[in-house]
């Protein structure tokens, strides 16, 4: 589209006196006149008027009876259009309806210039005639479009250009007799530009997108791709807007290996396919829903047979924030008014280190009902309602059905003139659980039940004071935590099996807990520095006075140089449950970042000595740019995994920026995720892209992007 409109400027630039002049007055101004029958001649700073439209020349004439107004020397035209154009002869014959340029040149806000010879305007068709197109300088230019004729029709609104070729500095590079396009500002149907690449382990790999503009509120996009060394696949994807609140996207994929490739890595599957759905709306009821209340609708659905489905894209679709081992899909419909919200909702899960997805516990569905906290006693209490329904089902293994209602009642005031604020919460929840096996309704522990009020009372304080340098904000609180077990079905809590609790959260009592917070904003008013501090603590007093989770953030950023870190430490289990670090510098220059990430999976907010922690992540990673010339960009990055011990992924790239093309290429290493038949593996693949365009037309490439 930007290609279709930088055209569209260029080629009509130059009709806008033809235009803009029909049936308006002309009026010539100059130094000198001279007339010689029915021809009046003009010299000396020659000024024609033209409704909004100025022609600078050096002389003109102008001759009555032929009806040929003929503008010459250093032609400058200036038009509400915001182009420059220049001509060494304009000749208007205005009883053909018809313009004539010599020596046209024109050029956009853009830097988008446009030579041609000869140049006219006639009953609606635009012609170019010998004809040179480029965005670099015009004294030889890095690139070039040169053409014999260019004609547009305004009535189709089409553009055919005849004997086309495409100059490197003055080499030719690329030749067409013919190219024929519509300049109208509307989505058309066409080749989009190949997807190019390179893998060691995957060979050559080409992709040539089709878009099919099926009507101004939809669109097709087909996606045929080849790897040579692997396989070839098909990708669609259908995009629509239904509604003026509704819109959504569509897409299916296949890909099939070579036998070759199957067996080379003991791939599960040979054939990788897929469906995904994006829909949205935001009045999905329409008249339907009761007076006052709005609605929504939101569908996210990834269903496919193997993770390969989405490694072998070249664009995924973005889906919801997923883990490296599940993705998810789900269905959201919601009712909702300024009092009370209600909510279906569907999640399912796929297991992308499985060939059987069939213990994954999936929620099938779940409803929700809401009311907003309301004032009970003006500016004192309040209170609200809550309650949830949950079908949890998987093919294989235990399944529940469960409901959760809690009843909340808040307490807030104000101490001390606004100093310190009090909030005491009391929250009564109640549970019901029912467990099925996959052939029963009934097993030893079928049922759970509960009763349990959630105590809570909170002291805070906000103070904030501004300096001359800048404005100093504090906000601290203590909040103590309590929960009390009213009553309980015929089964005790105690004597569930600990599976059963983790997967449907059956935990619901609480050790008594004091949560102390701190935090601190800095903003300077001369933005130079800026930091953010949370410090957080967890004390239970029940269990011999112990602390557990330890929590500090900071965010800091000074001038070019920013400094993050979050430390989260379990006191009792002598373990990190996540430390991230990263210090960066930044310029127009030079830029360069250092992360450092580890995460533990463990149920850190509890203490239970029964517990095995398990290392998740640990990974360090080292990213950098260097702009050693105005036109020359480096940049690459490394991440080593701590916990394997080994090189995770790498890439290295170049970008060489001529402000009329830009080049870049990429070389990349990286683990991919892959399902085997022994299961969950990775495949270490050795990769090269690169991208080529021809500023502002765009241009070839595999579209890659890496930076820091």
């Amino acid at each position: 589209m930007r290609k279709v409109i930088v055209l569209l400027a260029l080629i009509l630039g130059f009709s806008a006196v033809a235009e803009e002049s029909q049936g308006k007055l002309a009026e010539l101004y100059a130094d000198q006149f001279e007339s010689q029958g029915d021809v009046v001649t003009a010299s000396g700073h020659v000024v024609l008027t033209y409704d909004g439209t100025l022609f600078l020349g050096d002389h003109a004439t102008y001759d009555r009876k032929a009806e040929i107004i003929v503008v010459e020397g250093n032609v400058e035209i200036l038009s509400n259009r915001g182009n420059k154009v220049l001509a060494d002869r304009v000749v208007f014959e205005v009883g053909k309806n018809r313009v004539t340029f010599k020596d046209f040149y024109q050029s956009d806000r853009d830097d988008i210039w446009v030579y041609a010879d000869e140049a006219q305007k006639e009953d609606g068709n635009y012609t170019l005639r010998n004809s040179v197109l480029s965005s670099c300088s015009m004294e030889d230019p890095d690139w070039s479009v040169k053409f014999k004729e260019a004609v547009y029709d305004s009535t189709t609104k089409y553009m055919r250009l005849r004997d086309v070729k495409l100059y490197a500095k003055k080499v030719p590079v690329l030749y067409t007799p013919y190219l024929g396009f519509s300049l109208e500002r509307q989505r058309h149907s066409g080749l989009l530009m190949p997807r190019l690449g390179y893998s060691g382990d995957e060979g050559f790999y080409y992709e040539q997108p089709y878009f099919w503009a099926i009507s101004p509120s939809m669109d097709l996009e087909i996606n045929p791709s080849i790897r040579t060394s692997r396989g070839y696949g098909l990708y669609g994807t259908f995009r629509f807007v239904d509604s003026p609140w509704s819109s959504g996207k569509i897409r299916l994929g296949y890909f099939k290996d070579k036998a070759s490739y199957t067996q080379k890595h003991d791939l599960a599957y040979n054939r990788h396919y897929g469906f995904e759905l994006l829909y949205e709306s935001s009045n999905f009821l329409g008249s339907w829903k009761p007076e006052g209340y709005r609605d929504g609708f939101y569908a996210n659905l990834n269903l496919f047979n193997d993770i390969d489905y989405h490694s072998l894209q070249y664009s995924p679709l973005q889906h919801l924030e997923e883990t490296s081992r599940y993705k998810e899909s789900r269905l959201n419909a919601f009712l909702y008014n300024d009092a009370q919200y209600f909510g279906f909702r569907t999640r399912y899960f796929i297991d992308t280190t499985s060939k059987e997805n069939n213990e994954t516990i999936q929620e099938l569905p779940s409803l929700q009902y809401h009311k907003f906290s309301t004032a009970l006693i003006d500016g004192i209490v309040d209170y609200g309602v809550d309650a949830q329904l949950y079908n949890f089902w998987r093919e294989d293994g235990t399944r529940a059905l469960r409901g959760v209602a809690s009843l909340p009642l808040e307490f807030h005031t104000s101490l001390f003139g606004d100093y310190l604020s009090l909030k005491i919460r009391e929250e009564l929840s109640a549970s019901d659980t029912k467990f099925f096996q996959e052939n029963s309704l009934h097993i030893d522990q079928n049922h759970y039940a509960a009763v349990v009020l959630h105590h809570g009372i909170e002291l805070s304080s906000d103070l904030i004071r501004g300096y001359d340098s800048g404005l100093h904000t504090m906000v601290l609180s203590a909040l103590f935590s309590k929960s009390t077990l009213l009553a309980e079905g015929d089964l005790r809590f105690k004597d569930l099996d600990e599976t059963l609790i983790s997967d449907y959260n059956l935990d619901m009592v609480y050790d008594s807990k004091i949560t102390f917070k701190m935090r601190h904003f800095w903003e300077s008013f001369d933005d130079d520095l800026s930091l953010d501090y949370l410090a957080e603590a967890d004390y239970y007093p029940g269990n011999d006075s112990r602390w557990n989770l330890l929590r500090q953030e900071l965010h800091l950023r000074y001038g070019h140089y920013a400094f993050s870190s979050r430390v989260d430490y379990s006191v009792y289990h002598h373990s990190w449950a996540q430390l991230s670090n990263t210090i960066s510098y930044s310029d127009q220059g030079f830029g360069v970042k250092l992360e450092h990430t580890r995460k533990e999976t463990s149920q850190y907010e509890t203490l239970d000595d029964s517990w095995n922690n398990m290392l998740d992540q640990h990974e360090l990673t080292l990213s950098a740019r260097y702009r050693s010339s105005e036109s020359l960009t480096w940049y690459g990055g490394y991440t080593y995994d701590l916990k394997e011990n080994r090189s995770k992924k790498w890439h290295a790239g170049v970008l060489i920026d001529r402000k009329c093309w830009n080049f870049k290429v990429v070389f990349e290493q990286k683990i991919t995720p892959v399902l085997t038949n022994d299961g969950s593996s990775s495949i270490r693949n050795n990769k090269v892209y690169f991208q080529f365009n021809l500023v502002p037309f765009g241009g070839v490439g595999s579209g890659k992007k890496a930076s820091i």
